[in-house]
């Protein structure tokens, strides 16, 4: 029996039928069972962001898990603390707490969101509601399913969870039609990846810290996606200058292990309290050596500015492609190494991203029309400038 047969026979059926086989790394190349090699330039959707197999990276894991792979939160670890502040050093004040992916940190800053009301309004259910996005994505568990305001995200799950109004991103004015004093938090993506990679402007972000001063509402960020170093910025928002009363991380900042963290500025560290919140395995020595080691590999290699300088490269090749093909392709946008390329309606998204993988470069489909690319940090001039001539050559031939 193959693997894929086996996929269809003991798996559910949650990410459709899949071809494609892969069995090692290393860098920014994936190698399948075919024996080809590709230019990964999803990197996992946005996680593998040290690339296949780095070589500090597989140490420190192999490390710690021959030392103490797991233990409860009801003890200390070594590594949990020295993870804790190196996250708080970059970020600036505050605290985190740890979990094991990101709509499990949006979880917890809906939480924290809730708990906020109650010590503003003085009980539940006065000061609760959440504002979020249109086409936002927040995670799939039924908190985040209510947050995030996709039509296909919620469909099939109702009732949804209470408490959550939507506006329009990039418009401060529709996000101050749904404000008011029961507003307890709104939560947004410096960046909105699922649906298309479209990043927030300056004014838009800053005229909601604004909103959430003026209704004594805390502003969270999403940094799931756009966060640990991808924006060019250790945060998306940073590269903005707006500072945010909370932020959720994952995917890329334990480079390839399940990690999830939040992080609360210092006049929100006391909402949570013991019993309030938790998570068995967030947070263990394990998940901490990963994302240890990656972030020690971004300050060792500097590769959050290598981001911001491959992706200003990455962005003028995409705006040269897409002037050639203006037919074919609608728009190039994003930021740092989050980039994508919206096509116009004749050309599905599917269909050239399994053309380019035929050619040997792996992007990420987003939205109804539009490819990713978010390939490691660790991405070098030369590997850019190949995936350029891929992708162009295939939007030729299309």
């Amino acid at each position: 029996m193959t693997t894929a047969q086996k996929y269809e026979k003991y798996t559910l059926p949650m990410f459709g039928k899949r071809t494609f086989e892969a069995v090692s790394g290393k860098g920014c190349v994936l190698t399948g069972a075919d024996g080809r090699k590709y230019l990964d330039f999803g990197a996992g959707i946005a996680v593998n962001s040290l690339g296949h197999a780095n070589p500090r990276w597989v140490k420190a894991v192999a490390r710690q898990a021959a030392t103490l792979a797991h233990c409860s939160n009801l003890y200390l670890t070594k590594v949990h603390a020295d993870l804790a502040e190196k996250l708080v050093g970059l970020i600036g004040g505050g605290k985190v707490f740890f979990c094991n992916s990101g709509t499990e940190a949006n979880e917890a800053l809906i939480k924290a969101a809730r708990l906020h009301g109650v010590k503003v309004a003085g009980k539940e259910g006065v000061k609760c509601r959440i504002v979020t996005a249109v086409d936002c994505f927040h995670g799939r568990t039924l908190g985040a399913v209510a947050a995030t305001a996709q039509y296909k995200i919620q469909h099939n799950f109702a009732p949804l969870l209470e408490g959550f109004s939507y506006a329009k991103f990039n418009d401060a004015d529709s996000f101050a039609a749904q404000m008011g004093d029961d507003v307890a938090a709104v939560l947004v993506e410096p960046v909105q990846g699922e649906s298309g990679v479209t990043p927030a402007t300056k004014e838009f972000l800053k005229a909601l810290g604004g909103l959430c001063k003026k209704f004594g509402a805390m502003l969270l960020f999403d940094e799931i996606q756009c966060g640990t170093g991808r924006s060019g910025k250790f945060l998306a928002c940073q590269r903005y200058g707006v500072k945010p009363d909370g932020v959720s991380l994952a995917k890329g900042i334990a480079g390839g292990f399940p990690m999830g963290a939040i992080w609360l500025g210092s006049k929100y560290c006391d909402l949570f309290t013991p019993g309030s919140h938790g998570s068995t395995f967030g947070g263990n020595p394990l998940a901490c050596a990963a994302a240890l080691a990656t972030l020690e590999e971004f300050e060792r290699r500097g590769l959050v500015e290598n981001a911001r300088e491959m992706g200003e490269l990455l962005a003028k090749g995409l705006d040269k492609i897409a002037k050639k093909f203006p037919g074919k392709i609608a728009a190039a946008r994003g930021l740092g190494l989050m980039r994508a390329v919206a096509f116009r309606p004749e050309y599905t998204n599917a269909e050239v991203c399994e053309k380019l993988r035929e050619n040997g470069l792996i992007l990420i489909p987003a939205g109804a029309n539009a490819l990713r690319f978010l390939p490691p940090l660790t991405v070098k001039p030369s590997e850019i400038e190949k995936a350029l001539k891929i992708f162009e050559k295939t939007i030729s031939e299309l």
